[in-house]
């Protein structure tokens, strides 16, 4: 195995590790977190987040150490993708850190629960934000397949 193979390996299944974490959230989650009373979304949305907080950034983080690695180690529209990929991944990252994580924090801060001020508003807020990063990260994991094709 070459070193852009384990590259393309982790960029790939840990891109679909990640994609597919995200996606799930978006077809599960959000339709019954859209219907449930407001002091049942407070509790779900919070044991929800909790362990995905911690890794959805870790395997986002591994696919985009092997998609550079993979990128590096090859030339021409496989590189480009594999750029592509990672630069989606990031606008996840970020848009995460900015948007996403203070919600979550809101929330993760109050005993379990407990509504933070405005939780109506976040949870639609919420919503909007994960059904944009949905489309990003399935475009990623796109960009990413396609460049080991």
């Amino acid at each position: 195995m070459t070193i852009a193979h384990l590259g393309a390996w982790l960029m790939v299944a840990f891109g679909g590790l990640f994609a597919g974490g995200i996606f799930y959230v978006a077809v599960e989650r959000l339709n019954l977190w859209k219907r449930m009373p407001i002091d049942q979304y407070v509790v779900d949305f919070r044991r929800s987040v909790y362990r995905a907080d911690l890794l959805m950034p870790i395997m986002g983080s591994i696919s985009a150490l092997g998609a550079v690695v993979f990128a590096l180690n090859s030339a021409g529209r496989p590189a480009t993708l594999a750029w592509l990929g990672i630069a989606l991944i990031a606008v996840i990252m970020v848009s995460s850190i900015i948007f996403g994580e203070p919600i979550n924090s809101r929330f993760r801060r109050l005993p379990e629960g407990q509504q933070p001020e405005g939780a109506e508003q976040l949870r639609i807020r919420w919503r909007r934000f994960h059904l944009a990063r949905t489309g990003v990260a399935l475009l990623s994991l796109a960009c990413l397949a396609a460049a080991t094709v």
